[in-house]
């Protein structure tokens, strides 16, 4: 039916965890892995409810999980604590201080080279 999707979900099997630890950091991912199968997974029953709202796991203290902004704030090695939470929406303001802080300087007129001048020739 147009405008329609299916859903399928999956379990990870003892064989698929045991691969995973094994083969933690394999350039370019499962395309590449030796002993890769579908033995490591197995197809399992999905339940769609509303009764059931499921959970999200995000950053305790008011960091935000989005460092699409902040990259360079990222590392792999970073600590951080977890929550059950609903996670903010992808353009939250947690997740682009320095966008609202360069809002704020252009209010203040720190960052004024007189580009809003209405006499150009003035």
């Amino acid at each position: 039916t147009q405008g329609s999707c299916s859903l399928t979900a999956y379990r990870v099997t003892e064989n698929g965890v045991q691969w995973g630890n094994k083969s933690r950091n394999i350039a370019g991912g499962v395309a590449n892995a030796e002993q890769y199968s579908s033995s490591c997974f197995e197809k399992v029953q999905m339940l769609l409810s509303d009764r059931f709202k499921g959970f999200f796991m995000v950053p305790q203290g008011g960091l935000g999980w989005n460092y699409n902004f902040q990259g360079v704030k990222h590392s792999a090695g970073m600590d951080y604590e977890l929550k059950m939470d609903t996670p903010e929406p992808f353009y939250a303001e947690c997740h682009r201080p320095q966008h609202f802080l360069s809002f704020v300087q252009m209010e203040d007129g720190a960052d004024d080279d007189g580009a809003d001048l209405d006499d150009f020739l003035g």
